[in-house]
């Protein structure tokens, strides 16, 4: 294995374990078996450009062909968004796992009334800035969504999940933790000047 590709598979492997992704959890993403993403990572897979990119918009990364001048610029920027909290990566982990729970369910039972639903709320969820509850909140939930066993057991844990979603995204969409102030004001006080 080359080192550019040593560098690529070593990015896309920290991105699904930073997160919280199984190998098994990215297949079901992107509709691969759990063999072909151990492959890839452990350079036994020649990895073609459509399932590269295929990946890397899995694990959130966009792939750019940037002039080499200006790479040391990316790689600040890259370098200090790193460090982003704890609290981001957790809300990425629960809202990955939801994704990848809902997935199998997709593919497990197709048609189960709620599902649509299910991920557009996971969808919403995902615009938040989401804390450590509710990120817990929302892993919690998938792993109910995991355990599922049979299409009975899909329906009602559907419904108890999106029911339970919701009334989280309603609570964060409502809550205003700081009144917006205008950037300016048209007081008759500024006419004097």
């Amino acid at each position: 294995m080359r080192y550019a590709n040593e560098e690529i598979i070593g990015t896309l492997k920290t991105a699904r374990e930073a997160k919280g992704l199984s190998q098994r959890d990215l297949s079901a993403m992107i509709g691969v078996p759990q063999s072909h993403i151990s492959k890839i990572e452990s350079g036994g897979s020649d990895l073609k450009l459509s399932s590269l990119v295929e990946l890397a918009r899995a694990l959130d990364l966009e792939l750019a062909l940037v002039p080499r001048k200006f790479m040391p610029a990316i790689d600040g920027i890259i370098r200090s968004a790193a460090g982003y909290s704890i609290d981001a990566r957790q809300s990425a982990n629960a809202i990955n796992r939801a994704r990848a729970a809902i997935t199998k369910l997709v593919r497990l039972y197709p048609g189960t009334p709620g599902l649509e639903s299910l991920e557009q709320t996971v969808r919403e969820l995902a615009n938040f800035k989401l804390g450590t509850t509710e990120a817990k909140a929302i892993r919690n939930v998938a792993d109910r969504l995991v355990g599922v066993q049979d299409e009975a057991g899909a329906t009602s844990e559907i419904g108890r999940a999106l029911e339970e979603l919701r009334a989280l995204r309603n609570r964060i969409a409502h809550t205003v933790t700081d009144r917006p102030h205008p950037a300016y004001s048209l007081d008759e006080e500024d006419d004097d000047a």
